[in-house]
């Protein structure tokens, strides 16, 4: 079973990050009648939107089983919804409330949502509707107008860190031979963007090859950019080396490297070193903790250059994208770039 399955919470004490929210809804449920039953839930992937779907599905029933999941980006069609309509119109069979949840509903067509919209709109035979959704904008005003609409938020880089240490000393109590470092679980934090399912999968990943956690691990588990390339490429131009420029540049786009995406971290890469220089904490940049000493020597007068830099990365990479000459292009944006 999957870190991210194992360790769903079961709960709405559980959940995190989403304090408000949580709040909001688990009084809802303790309410003695739903006022409204329909139930939209936003935000990032990863955030906890079906979770909290089944965690209402738990409260109102006293259990989550019985639950009719379905993926609306596969299921989008009008007859898909026309047959949630009609099992909606029936009334539950031991349990109180009959569930659906309906995941990535913005997939669903316009005839779909008109098909629905009478059975949202009069809360039939004590049926209760969550949608999730990454994309609201797509979601008609007619559908919004009649749901209680949540905002989920992205999690914190300290609250993933904190679940994910819960996860590796839950898993250590429970005989697995593992062992981390803090900051490799909080590098692991950063990298997962606000989403803790993310982080969890990148977690699964990283102990399917090897169990001892570290920076390093994490580097070769997850495929991470190699920093003390992009260092030395960054020290290459500041010297307006070409020749060690040139050889770089070869090497990356001889090895197999997604040469676009290569560069488009190297251009996160001088943003991080900008605000590593102007704020003096290797937390809030995506760099991992090991080259804090190579951070440290850079200064306010390197601010000026990453951020000229970081302005050809961004030209030079929609011009990658146009050509098949990229390694040619690439030169030419580097080498003109110092002048």
């Amino acid at each position: 079973m999957s870190l991210a399955n194992k360790y769903r919470p079961a709960e709405f004490s559980d959940v995190i990050g989403q304090g408000v929210v949580v709040e909001i809804v688990k009084k809802m449920c303790e309410s003695q009648e739903l006022s409204n039953r329909n139930f939209l839930f936003t935000g990032p992937a990863g955030t906890g939107k079906t979770t909290l779907g089944r965690l209402i599905a738990k409260s109102l029933n006293g259990t989550s089983d019985n639950i009719i999941e379905i993926d609306a980006a596969s299921h989008s069609g009008v007859d898909d919804m026309r047959e949630i309509v009609h099992q909606a119109q029936q009334y539950p069979i031991g349990t109180k409330y009959k569930i659906f949840i309906l995941d990535e509903c913005h997939a669903l067509s316009s005839t779909s949502w008109q098909a629905a919209l009478k059975i949202i709109e009069e809360q039939a035979a004590m049926s209760v509707f969550i949608f999730c959704t990454t994309n609201p904008e797509k979601i008609p005003a007619t559908i919004i107008s009649r749901v209680q609409t949540f905002k989920l938020s992205k999690i914190s880089s300290e609250n993933i860190y904190k679940r994910l240490k819960y996860v590796m000393d839950a898993e250590i109590a429970d005989g697995r031979q593992l062992t981390y470092s803090d900051d490799a679980l909080k590098y692991l934090s950063r990298l997962a963007n606000g989403g803790l399912r993310d982080a969890l999968t990148m977690l699964d990943k990283v102990l399917a090859y090897g169990s001892d956690v570290t920076t390093g691990l994490l580097e070769k588990a997850l495929d991470l950019p190699n920093y003390d390339t992009y260092f030395e490429l960054l020290n290459s131009l500041v010297r307006r080396d070409n020749a060690s420029t040139t050889r770089l540049v070869d090497e990356v786009y001889n090895s197999g490297t997604n040469f676009i995406k290569w560069f488009e971290g190297f251009h996160s890469f001088l943003c991080n070193i900008v605000k590593f220089v102007l704020l003096k904490n290797i937390d809030y940049t995506m760099i991992p903790s090991h080259y804090i000493e190579k951070l440290e020597k850079y200064n306010e007068q390197h601010v000026a250059v990453c951020l000229k830099f970081s302005t050809v990365i961004l030209n030079m990479i929609k011009d990658l994208k146009m050509t098949q000459y990229q390694q040619e292009t690439c030169l030419t944006y580097l080498l003109s770039s110092k002048k």
